[in-house]
């Protein structure tokens, strides 16, 4: 309670015990015989000692109804000067910290009960400032005990950034005014400034964690499927793991595997029968410390062979590089037979483009002017790419850096409803794309006229490109925290099924992914899969601490024992007036 408030409390406590002290009962009336006799008594009565008692009985009273109200109130002092003693104490709660202790409770909690010892060695006079590796406290302010304990309660293990000593508690030491506390487990690489008082918590734990999980399709058929498990052993002794991958329309599989110590295994499933959807793997095994790292998620597009046409009058490059996704079913047509032909899922036009837009999506190599197709620039003559978005489904995993270009047309993209996705030195657009029905891509510059169809990523491209336009895109794989997909204004669906808040940028939005799981963002420029994993062997490696399983204090000066609280002393020496008031009252010598 607030000094104030305190005394107005102990004002009104003191007021009501006077009052009932001198409130005196109303007089009795009896009718006797004669006043002779009482007249004597009273003469012969000591009033003083009678006021003594009366005295002795009512200081009793207040000490005691004081006292057990300053031990209900605990009054905070404010810090003056050099009355206060200011502390500023810092929280790891990286990954790691949520790792089970033998008792049962994490790190984290230790931690934090370790910080409440600390601030309650400060008394009511001490001031605490609370902060944490992760930035989720922000930057609050010295503090009295009660709102210092409160910002700890808001502590808790996060994941979705990197742990860092926070600058004002690196300032703080650097001060040399304050006493700076940094209680950690010691496995998070944490640069901590010398002359801060390290606190350990770290205790040696059993964990298995999946550091790697990926589902593909098979080369040979795209309808059957494998998935890859990495599984990390962080224990010191060999662990029995099962693996299960369960999918949306399939009966779960499971396989045992075994992980020597401080050693990865691998292990390769065959997926027959699964289709698409998402994909989870989870493991088990005996005593495990650790669960963040137990489950990891995967995306299947859906297993689907796509009749596809190339329009072309001879492209053997672009043509091989079609034939080799084993979901595309390829007939190549002239331009003048693709009038004549229809039933395709999707087209790839080389060097052709149709009066009006396909009925189907269409990929485009160098095609001519066309009403529908946004407008041509300038020809650029060797026009090298300089920029282009890596983070769009169609150039996943796609590097034009090498990419030679003799001669290319430049399109006109309005950002809204054409995207440009590489652009070259001069800022004109190389390749384009629409999202509005029926999709379309456009590269500026033909296969013969580049070095494109000799690099490594011109398959992938052809590949992506097929996905893209059929509205089967891979999803793409993020970490934990904040999320950009290149998709504008989307909305975002979480793996709870629930809306997330996003915010817009140009070209993409953002929002955080705090869970792992397949996050869902869907707008005008398409739907896309976002899957959200802890896939990191340092977060698995919750026994790489740099500190030994017990406290180490690098600072000379430590933080003080906690004292017995105030208040458990003032009901102490509360009670013992009572005993004394029911002493007293009994022999006589209060009223």
């Amino acid at each position: 309670m607030s000094p104030w408030w305190a005394l107005a409390l102990l004002i009104a406590v003191t007021a009501v015990v006077v009052g009932l002290y001198l409130l005196k009962p109303a007089p009795r009336r009896i009718v006797i015989a004669s006043t002779l006799i009482w007249e004597r008594v009273l003469h012969r009565k000591r009033r003083d000692a009678e006021r003594w008692r009366w005295w002795l009985s009512l200081l009793l009273s207040l000490a005691i109804a004081l006292l057990i109200t300053l031990a209900i109130a605990r009054p905070d002092t404010e810090a003056t000067g050099a009355g206060g003693r200011r502390v500023v104490i810092v929280v790891d709660d990286s990954p790691s910290m949520g790792t089970l202790r033998s008792d049962g409770r994490t790190r984290l909690e230790h931690a934090v009960e370790e910080a409440r010892r600390a601030i309650d060695a400060g008394g009511g006079a001490g001031r605490t400032r609370v902060v944490d590796t992760m930035g989720t406290l922000g930057a609050p302010a010295f503090e009295d005990r009660r709102r210092a304990l409160a910002e700890l309660d808001r502590v808790a293990v996060d994941a979705r950034a990197t742990p860092r000593f926070p600058e004002i508690a690196r300032a703080d030491v650097a001060s040399g005014e304050v006493h700076v506390l940094f209680i950690t487990d010691g496995v998070a690489a944490v640069d901590v400034p010398k002359g801060a008082q390290v606190l350990s918590v770290f205790e040696p734990a059993p964990n298995v964690g999946i550091t790697a999980f990926d589902v593909r399709a098979l080369p040979g058929d795209p309808r059957r499927h494998e998935a890859l498990v990495a599984v990390t052993n962080a224990g010191a002794v060999p662990q029995s793991v099962k693996v299960t991958i369960a999918g949306a329309t399939r009966a779960p599989v499971e396989r045992s595997l075994d992980v020597k110590p401080n050693d990865t295994a691998t292990l390769n499933v065959a997926l027959p029968d699964f289709a698409g959807g998402p994909v989870r793997a989870s493991i088990r095994s005996d005593g495990d410390a650790f669960a963040m790292d137990d489950e990891a998620y995967a995306f299947l597009p859906a297993a689907k062979v796509a009749k596809v046409a190339l329009v072309t009058a001879g492209n053997r490059a672009l043509e091989q590089a079609l034939r080799l996704d084993p979901r595309v079913v390829l007939t190549v047509l002239t331009p003048r037979q693709y009038a004549t032909r229809a039933g395709f899922d999707a087209y790839v036009f080389d060097r052709f483009a149709p009066a009006s837009p396909p009925a189907a999506p269409a990929l485009l190599i160098r095609p001519p002017k066309q009403a529908w197709l946004p407008a041509i620039g300038a020809t650029r003559t060797a026009p090298i790419v300089e920029s282009w978005l890596d983070g769009h489904p169609v150039l996943d995993n796609v590097s034009l850096r090498d990419v030679q270009i003799e001669r290319a047309e430049t399109f006109e993209a309005n950002g809204v409803s054409v995207i440009g996705l590489a652009r070259d030195t001069g800022g004109a657009t190389l390749i384009a794309a629409s999202a509005a029905p029926p999709r379309w891509i456009a590269s500026g510059f033909a296969i013969e006229d580049s070095n494109f169809a000799g690099q490594a990523s011109f398959p992938m491209f052809v590949v992506n490109a097929l996905a893209w336009l059929l509205d089967d895109p891979p999803a793409i794989a993020r970490p934990l925290g904040l999320v950009s997909v290149p998709v504008e204004k989307a909305r975002v669906t979480g793996p709870d099924g629930y809306r997330k808040d996003t915010q817009f940028i140009p070209h993409a939005t953002l929002f955080d992914a705090d869970v792992p799981g397949v996050y869902a963002a869907e707008g005008d420029g398409g739907r896309l899969r976002v899957v959200v994993n802890v896939l990191d062997p340092a977060v698995s490696g919750v026994n790489a601490s740099r500190l030994p399983p017990q406290r180490v204090n690098t600072a000379t000066s430590a933080v003080p024992s906690s004292a017995p609280q105030p208040w458990i002393l003032l009901l102490l020496i509360a009670i013992l007036l009572m005993l004394c008031e029911w002493w007293t009252y009994h022999r006589r010598i209060t009223v």
